[in-house]
């Protein structure tokens, strides 16, 4: 008799669905969430601390339903950068209400319009984690409980969304720059959380402009080589007329090269020897500029 032969079936995985915000919009409510938080000013300080909330929710279409926005008591001092870039005031941090009303208020809302779960986009998740562990010691079971249940309904969906684009670490100003939708960012927590919501709607509506994202990877890529690269800022004393003169024979040489290590090095000889100092051009000037090519 001749041998029979085993039938061995491969097991195939499943490929795991590709993450959409629009698909939760089917099934219930969806929110898009920002903070605001104060970082420590020394390195290795405590977790960054909570001081303001922005929500909004969603439903099919991304029609928006509900807009929630508060800021926390806070009775500790505000270093100048915060104040600089938030527009928040140690006032206004005084004059809010505690934590646990903050968070039962957004507690309701989630329930009330059946939001099942909670877009972010950066550090915002891990910020109100560590926030909850390190200064809300003292807040009610209730709350504690409440929160935890909040922080596992959130979705980071940064890495998700850069890796559709592929890129890395895309911000909300190039991710509204690239959807057509401006790149201003206003550091407010419900409006960072609008744009949030708009960009991720567009995204998820109308797919990757694709010729825009490409210019943006080129933008991003060149950027990180010319910060690579650069060193000095400020005008050298002391330097003689000779140095000078070879400098500028050499950034006339420079200037003849499309390489970002020799325009870093042009600009670092330019602000050594004459003090005019120069940055990288912004998004868009980059990609306008690409577009008249």
């Amino acid at each position: 008799m001749g041998k029979t032969r085993k039938k061995y079936t491969i097991k195939r995985k499943k490929s795991k669905a590709v993450f959409k915000a629009a698909d939760f919009l089917e099934e219930g409510r969806i929110a898009f969430l920002d903070s605001e938080y104060v970082t420590s000013q020394k390195k290795g300080g405590p977790p960054a601390k909570l001081v303001s909330l922005g929500m909004v929710i969603c439903r099919e279409n991304f029609e928006e339903v509900e807009r929630f926005h508060s800021y926390i008591y806070n009775d500790e001092p505000l270093h100048d950068k915060f104040r600089e870039l938030t527009g928040i005031t140690e006032e206004e941090l005084l004059q809010a209400p505690p934590y646990e009303q903050v968070m039962k208020e957004v507690a309701r809302k989630l329930r009330a319009r059946n939001v099942r779960i909670i877009c972010v986009w950066g550090p915002d998740q891990q910020v109100i984690s560590q926030d909850l562990k390190y200064y809300r010691t003292g807040i009610s079971k209730h709350i504690r409980k409440t929160v935890s249940q909040m922080l596992e309904q959130m979705r980071d969906i940064e890495g998700i969304y850069s890796r559709k684009l592929n890129m890395h670490s895309i911000g909300i100003a190039n991710l509204k720059l690239l959807c057509g939708l401006g790149s201003s960012v206003s550091h407010d927590a419900l409006e960072d959380a609008v744009d949030l919501k708009n960009v991720i709607a567009y995204l998820d509506v109308h797919g990757c402009p694709e010729r825009a994202a490409q210019m943006l990877r080129q933008y991003m890529k060149e950027k990180e080589l010319y910060c690579r690269y650069r060193r000095f800022h400020e005008k050298w004393d002391g330097i003689s007329e000779a140095v000078v003169r070879k400098s500028r024979e050499l950034i006339n040489e420079l200037e003849k090269s499309g390489m970002m290590e020799a325009r870093a090095l042009l600009d670092d000889l330019r602000v050594i020897c004459t003090g005019e100092d120069s940055s990288f051009e912004e998004p868009e000037e980059y990609m306008e500029r690409m577009k008249e090519k």
